[in-house]
């Protein structure tokens, strides 16, 4: 079955590793009067890669063939024929070499350097993920390659883990340069309504034609193939390329961390910064981005060369899990009914994406996205009951608002650190963890265990971020009330949002009201009942005096649904 994010892939460069076809049984024998053709290694959409003898400098190489009906296309044979005036031009240790081209009859093809080990492609599926050194290291030699091409006015454009060869001798190195564009030469290969690229790494650019081409989408498609190499997972992903493409545009990945702790912050930032949808967002050069990876790498390449050893290796990375007390007999545990609820979301989030990108592709993106908000416009005009703390006649220090009978205090499935993704214009910011130790404190019912913010230096987050919060998870939709918070810092500001999914940043949240500075106890009381499943305490400057904001209990009322 084809990968829907790979379902526009083209076909990465030289190498072996896995088993092929012999020359005999699938094409000519010899190409030029010199390459002959041993073994077919791989087949994409637009070539065949065969291993092959150099009859006249005696060494192995790879020669890349142009099918047949593409042969015949004056459009192809140009692209094919740009792939080898651009990769002629990189002469690179994280490069492959080009050292050849030609035509034999209605054949064309290229000759390249052959790479005895595997792609990264390869090393994920048989492994799962790879150690932040490793990936860090493989990163960074990447970039370095990158940022040369860069250099050189060339733009990869189609950067994926297929397009990485990892020797066994532990080299790294780019392949495909094939939809490369050659910045400086005249005239443009990608037409309107054309995207060359691979769906699951393609930058948002590639898809809008927003922002004119340059290295950054490499920097782009790079953070992808990090975040896969580390997590195991694409940061997008869709029922088909169309709707995995269409996701980046709208919504930003969660933060490696919340996939894999493991994973240094650092080395999570510097993927962060590389998947901003806003090219300006993103790193000026991809050179800097190789420094940033660089302080994250193992310099060890026998460790790098041991990826390349993937027979009978299967490794799936399983998320540690902080030891608990076992579950009494039927109860569900939080991390139980988390697993089968994120199964669910998937499943619900692959088919709300098809329907929006429906209406988008019908109606336009404008009215596209008109529809889908209206479609699930559930946005209530709620009232915040007693802002300033509370502690008034008659009301038990709750707000003056009426709450509804029947409302009783619901279960939190599960609590989360809210710690978004730097912001343009911020010199730093979330890491997507905040003090993640002490949340349960918010739930246990016990007002003498207190989760808090970090604390920073000023009462505005130290000009860090723009505020930071926690996610209260239901487990399912409920009908909530009302949400009450109970300080220990008296003075905190906060919103409240809502929303279907735990968007990874807050504009994908739906802000409800706002409460401020106020006591130790605070409610916001919605006018009327609101079905959701995720609700996000965001707090916001000013700080209380100490530059740090503290809770201890966190109560949503509500009926079950």
């Amino acid at each position: 079955m084809t990968d829907p994010g790979d379902q526009t892939e083209t076909l990465a460069g030289a190498l072996t590793g896995r088993p092929g076809t012999t020359a005999a049984s699938d094409g000519p024998q010899l190409l030029g009067g010199r390459y002959v053709l041993t073994e077919r290694v791989a087949s994409g959409g637009m070539a065949t890669v065969w291993k092959a003898h150099d009859e006249v400098l005696a060494r192995t190489v790879a020669v890349k063939v142009l099918h047949d009906h593409l042969a015949a296309d004056d459009a192809f044979r140009e692209r094919f024929r740009r792939e080898a005036i651009a990769a002629a031009k990189l002469t690179h240790p994280h490069v492959v070499g080009l050292y050849d081209t030609g035509t034999d009859g209605t054949c064309v093809y290229l000759v390249m350097e052959y790479v005895e080990g595997v792609t990264l492609k390869d090393v994920i599926v048989d492994r799962g993920h790879l150690e932040n050194g490793q990936a860090a290291s493989m990163g960074e030699k990447v970039a370095r390659a990158l940022d040369y091409a860069h250099a050189h006015g060339l733009v990869h454009r189609d950067v994926k883990p297929a397009n990485i060869l990892i020797g066994n001798d532990g080299s790294v190195k780019v392949a495909d340069f094939g939809i490369a564009k050659a910045e400086e030469a005249g005239g443009d290969l990608t037409k309107t309504g054309m995207v060359l690229g691979t769906a699951a790494y393609v930058a948002p650019e590639q898809i809008t034609g927003s922002h004119r081409i340059d290295g950054r989408a490499d920097q782009y498609a790079l953070g992808c193939v990090l975040y896969e190499a580390l997590t195991g997972r694409q940061p997008f992903r869709g029922d088909s390329a169309l709707v995995t493409a269409a996701k980046r545009l709208e919504t930003d990945p969660m933060p490696v961390r919340s996939v894999r702790p493991d994973v240094p912050r650092g080395l999570d930032a510097v993927i962060m910064r590389a998947l901003a949808r806003e090219p300006a967002d993103r790193y000026p050069r991809t050179g800097q981005m190789a420094d940033a990876l660089g302080a994250f790498g193992d310099a060890n390449t026998a460790q790098t060369a041991a990826l390349a050893d993937t027979a009978g290796t299967t490794q799936v990375w399983t998320r540690p899990e902080p030891a608990s007390p076992a579950p009494r007999n039927g109860q569900v545990t939080s991390r139980q009914r988390r697993e089968g609820a994120v199964a669910a979301q998937g499943r619900r989030q692959g088919r709300w994406l098809s329907a929006v990108v429906a209406l988008i592709l019908l109606a336009g993106a404008a009215v596209g996205w008109g529809l889908a908000t209206g479609w699930l416009d559930r946005l209530q005009l709620p009232a915040v009951l007693n802002p300033s703390g509370g502690g008034g006649s008659g009301d038990g220090g709750r707000g003056n608002g009426a709450r509804p009978g029947d409302a009783e205090r619901l279960e939190v499935a599960d609590v989360a650190s809210f710690d978004p993704p730097t912001p343009s214009g911020v010199r730093q910011g979330g890491d997507g963890r905040e003090n993640d130790g002490t949340l349960p404190a918010l739930t246990d019912g016990d007002a003498s265990t207190t989760w808090s913010t970090e604390t920073y230096s000023t009462n505005d987050f130290g000009g860090l971020k723009n505020g930071v919060g926690f996610v209260l998870d239901l487990g399912a939709p409920q009908r909530v009330s009302a949400v009450e918070l109970q300080a220990t810092t008296p003075g905190v500001s906060y919103e409240l949002y809502s929303g279907d999914e735990p968007a990874p940043r807050l504009g994908g949240w739906e802000r409800l009201d706002a409460a401020g500075g106020g006591g130790e106890h605070s409610e916001v009381t919605l006018g009327e009942p609101l079905e959701t499943r995720y609700l996000l305490v965001w707090i916001v400057s000013p700080l209380p005096d100490g530059g740090a904001a503290a809770f201890s209990e966190a109560t949503v009322l509500g009926t079950s649904g």
